[in-house]
Formats: structure tokens, sequence, C-alpha cells
């Protein structure tokens, strides 16, 4: 029988999966990038905590607002104290809910200081990792205070890519900012509200000057989280944003949850408090209010669960973990897990739909947070739809040193993506991922 390209993935993401620590266990040595974990300056320990939610300022007070086409730039402000180098703003812009209907989405938008090269400043859409749901909990609210959420994306990600000399625009997705539908990893919400913030930087704004862009040099790079945001950014691009030339896109430790049954139910099932308290929680809320045909959070919570709802508006980041994990996980959801949930999981995850642009997975094997085995079955369904992916895995690496070893070590993310803006051949190792192997790496032994 023969098997379209999405049952192919289908098949391939739930073979990895269920498999995934055997194909790990069985891969050669020299699949994995060998390099040693990278170790964290302790003088930035204080600078990349998220304990400390933000107050919210009178910017992200649409009362004002009237509804416009998507990509639509409806004021911006500057945000004072920037790292010397750069300039920094917040932006309020036109997006789009899953329904097509206009909302408004704020994001942080970070420039080098000082005259464009030739042609512009590569511009780079950011997607951030899990910093909660609440309007509060975004990018753009206090990127340059310690202990905050913006903060701990802002030093690890956007600070280091400015100070490449790229413009890099972070959505802090919809409702995190200006009031909106819960957005967590769905990516379609998510992935409009990326591409649309870079669609509405390219406008000249009385608060930000003209900034000159080269809309030749355009990608998309994103965290955890945001490393399933811009999967799902680059999966919408062709339809949804056309007019943007997105060259490649970064995702690192992909926040990619399988829609299979099984493997939902065992996560569900876990008898101990772990981070992914926090995440099952987000993931409920905005699944219940984007998809409400197919689930509610009467089926997919406990009533100790439901009782959490209200904390997610009010806290971010660290301090919104910190106030639910006092239970199991296994408290906090219905098991099995709610079936709308899961179809729901199927339509909103990326894996199902072709890339017209290559992109870059990494991963560290050491990483709790975002399961290895996981992101191998996002890479699997990649591969099974034909699509370019280089896949990089780093065997000694966890969640926070990741941030640091993808740009600082070779292959270099950021090399990757520059060497797609000069049009060169992009690197692909599929051909070995289906056979659980990875060759990458150049300098490295084989």
């Amino acid at each position: 029988m023969a098997l379209s390209r999405g049952g192919a993935a289908g098949i391939a993401a739930g073979a990895a999966v269920l498999g995934g620590l055997l194909l790990f266990a069985t891969a050669a040595p020299t699949s994995l990038v060998d390099a040693p974990a990278y170790e964290i300056d302790e003088s930035l320990a204080g600078e990349v905590t998220s304990g400390t939610t933000p107050a919210l300022s009178p910017f992200y007070d649409v009362a004002d607002w009237q509804p416009g086409p998507p990509g639509t730039l409806v004021r911006a402000e500057p945000i004072d104290g920037a790292p010397d180098g750069m300039r920094l703003f917040r932006i309020l812009y036109q997006s789009t809910d899953l329904q097509g209907n206009a909302i408004p989405v704020t994001g942080l938008y970070a420039v080098p200081a000082g005259d464009p090269p030739p042609g512009g400043f590569p511009l780079v859409g950011f997607g951030h990792g899990t910093t909660g749901i609440g309007q509060a909990c975004g990018m753009s609210q206090a990127p340059l205070d310690d202990d905050t959420p913006s903060r701990s994306n802002f030093v690890p990600h956007i600070e280091p890519l400015v100070e490449q000399g790229w413009a890099v625009v972070a959505s802090d997705y919809s409702g995190m900012g200006a009031p909106g539908p819960a957005s967590y990893l769905v990516g379609p919400l998510e992935g409009r509200g990326i591409l649309d913030s870079m669609r509405a930087v390219q406008s000249p704004a009385p608060e930000i000057g003209s900034v000159a862009i080269d809309t030749t040099k355009m990608g998309v790079y994103g965290k955890s989280q945001g490393g399933e945001a811009v999967l799902s950014a680059m999966e919408l691009a062709p339809t949804y944003a056309p007019d943007l030339d997105i060259a490649g896109g970064v995702s690192l430790a992909p926040g990619f949850t399988p829609a299979l049954q099984g493997v939902l139910d065992a996560v569900a099932s876990n008898p101990t408090s772990t981070s992914q308290n926090m995440f099952v929680l987000l993931i409920a809320r905005s699944y219940a209010e984007n998809y409400p045909q197919y689930t509610n959070l009467d089926e997919i919570l406990s009533d100790v669960g439901k009782e959490k709802m209200a904390i997610l508006d009010q806290y971010c980041g660290g301090d919104l973990a910190d106030r639910v994990v006092d239970v199991p996980l296994s408290e906090l959801l219905n098991t099995p897990v709610a079936s709308g949930l899961v179809t729901a999981l199927g339509e909103a995850m990326p894996g199902s739909t072709p890339l017209e642009m290559p992109a870059i997975i990494v991963q560290g094997l050491e990483d709790t947070t975002i399961l290895p085995q996981f992101t191998h079955a996002q890479v699997l369904s990649r591969c099974a739809l034909g699509d370019t992916v280089f896949y990089v895995r780093y065997p000694f690496d966890d969640h926070p040193s990741l941030n640091y070893q993808a740009r600082l070590n070779q292959p270099s993310v950021i090399d990757w993506m520059e060497a797609q803006w000069a049009g060169e051949p992009a690197p692909d190792n599929c051909a070995n991922q289906l056979l659980g192997t990875t060759n990458v790496a150049a300098g490295v032994g084989r």
C-alpha cells in the first residue's frame, strides 16, 4: 500500500517517539557532535533566571485599537537603557487568529545602532521559549530587568544576534501583551504572530525611524516553545506570508508534543511533580480556547488542574512554575488524555506540511525539559516529508547550555543562517536520520 507524504510523516513520528531511546542508544558515537557540554558563565546566572513577573505598562492598553490588515504596524515606543550598540522598541501590530479575525499582538524589536550595511540589516523573526500565557509574560515587557522571563530569552538569544549585526523582532505571541487568545504551542497562531511581526517592522514609524532591512536576508530562529513556533511559521509562510522571502530557520530543542494517545497517556500518568506541570496547564488552557470544536477544560483537566487556571493569568516564568509544582502531574490531568486534545494537537503541531525552505534542528541529549526522542520524532516527520533538514545533537548538553553551544560551537547556527543568505546549498542529513544516525559537524572525524 502506498503512503501519502503526510501518512509517512505520521508513522515516522510515532516510530521515533516509541523507539526513540533505542535509536539514540544504537546510533554510532560519531553521529553526534563530539563537543564537551557548554559551561555557562556564572556571572550571567543572575541575569538568565525568570522568577519575577513584571508589571504591565500602559503600552499594552488596546482600548483604541481598530482591526487592520495583518502585518500592519500600529504603534511603537523606544525602550530606555538598551545595551551599547543596539536600539530596542516595543511594537503593537496586526495579526490574525485561527478564524482569520484581526487581533492585536505585541513584540520586541531590537536593531543594531548605527548605519546599516549596504542593502540593510538582515531580519530574523525570533520565537521565544516558554514564559507563560499571561499579558505580562511576553518578550517586550521587561527585557532589561533581571530575573524576568523576557530577560531570560534576551540574554542568550536576542542580544548576541543583534551583536552579530542582525535586526531581530520577537513576537510576544497572541495574548501575551495585548489581550487575545492564549497561544501556547498552538503552532498556527504563534506562526502568524512571528510572520506578521516581520512584516510590521518593515514599515517606517516615527518612534523607530527608518531602519533599512535587507529583504533578501530574512530567517526565523527559536528555542523550545519558540523552536516549535518557528517550524510552524516556516510551514505557514508560503501561503500566509508569501511576501516574506525567508531563507531558512533555526529550531533549538523544539517544543514538539506528539499527537499520540499512548505517549500522552504515559506523560499524564507521571506520579511526580516536574517542570512539565506548567507546560500541560498552558497547553490545556490554550487548546481549550482555540479548539472548542474538539475539547474543553472539563475533558482535559481534573478538578485540581482546573483550580490552577486562574494562576496562569497572574504569573510568568519561574514565578508561575513554582506555583504549580505542589501536586504530581498525574493529579492535574484526566487519564486517558482527552481524545479531542490529541486530535487538536495533530492539527496544530508542525510536522505534516512540507517546508519550502531548509531548517537546522539542534538538540542536547541531556535535556530533560524537551525530551530528545520528541525532537527526533519531529526530525523524522520532516525528513519523511522530503524537507531539507540538518540535524545536530550534542550528547552532553541540557536545555540551558544548548542556547550557547548551538551558536558558539561548530556547526554554528549563525554560520548556517548566513550561508543560506549567501545562497550556499543547505546541508541535509536526512538519509542518516532514517537509519538512526546523524552525520554532521565539519571537523569531527567520521
